[in-house]
């Protein structure tokens, strides 16, 4: 999985992305004034946002402490920014999960939506106080002597980081599943909330809470409708999985976010991407 695909398509990224946010314009624009009265976020919000839209998981965490290094952002404008910039790309979910899981073009565009619509209003809940956009559109920037060098080094070894956590996840997926404590969990659960029959679907949630790709994986050979797995792939990525949330705590360990912070953010946006996918499902499906 890492040296196939998340490779190949995140290392690209990673270095363009790096480049763009060292070298950012400082003036502010109008979609950053219209960012920071909705966000409270200073002129950095639009950059970071549209490229980890683009990007897709863990770019958004990235970007964050890339800009805060730099000196373009705070830590109240970093807990901001990870309010509605951490979501997953439209390569993984169009391609990976619509096209190839769930065989469902529209399935992917409905859970793209979703999830940038859900990121968007997850965002107004975590926007705090105001921010004064004038005090800080001036902010001195630290230039490194080589920009290019540095951004390749940074992105392979982030991409290293990204692969550890992956390869990790899915030992302890494969682990748990051959001493058979997914199965025990998922019946418990099957069992409490009278769920009998669906222990299949139960058991791909939990390994997709560990690492989403494993579990999206297992639920597209689940039988059931393909209304069902949109809503659960949608709100799995959404979340992002425990992987996703280490990978982005690692990016983020200068800033000292504290991690229920970030699953409070993760679990919200969840919940509202879980709610706008069923009414698009209802509608389009």
């Amino acid at each position: 999985i890492w040296g196939l695909k998340v490779l190949p398509s995140l290392l690209p990224f990673f270095i363009i992305t790096r480049i763009i946010v060292s070298i950012v314009p400082m003036r502010a624009n109008k979609m950053d004034k219209f960012m920071n009265k909705i966000y409270h976020t200073n002129y950095m919000s639009t950059i970071i946002f549209l490229l980890s839209v683009i990007s897709g998981y863990p770019m958004g965490a990235k970007l964050i402490c890339t800009a805060y290094e730099n000196g373009q952002v705070d830590k109240n404008d970093a807990v901001r920014l990870l309010s509605f910039c951490s979501l997953s790309g439209p390569m993984f979910i169009v391609g990976t999960v619509g096209i190839r899981f769930l065989f469902s073009q529209k399935a992917g565009l409905i859970i793209l939506i979703s999830n940038i619509i859900a990121s968007l209003i997850n965002g107004v809940f975590y926007r705090g106080e105001k921010t004064d956009l004038r005090k800080i559109e001036y902010i001195k920037k630290n230039f490194t002597s080589n920009i290019l060098s540095d951004s390749i080094y940074d992105s392979l070894i982030s991409v290293l980081m990204v692969g550890g956590y992956i390869v990790l996840s899915f030992l302890i997926i494969d682990v748990m599943k051959n001493l058979g404590l997914i199965d025990i969990i998922s019946k418990t659960i099957c069992s409490v909330f009278n769920l009998i029959g669906n222990q299949d679907i139960v058991s791909s949630i939990l390994s997709g809470t560990i690492e989403i790709t494993r579990g999206i994986a297992d639920l597209s050979i689940v039988n059931c409708s393909l209304s069902i797995k949109t809503i659960i792939a949608s709100t799995l990525i959404a979340f992002g999985g425990i992987c996703i949330f280490l990978q982005s705590l690692s990016f983020l360990n200068k800033l000292n976010v504290k991690p229920k912070i970030m699953l409070k953010q993760k679990l919200t946006q969840a919940i509202i991407c879980l709610m706008i996918t069923s009414i698009l499902c209802a509608i389009f499906l």
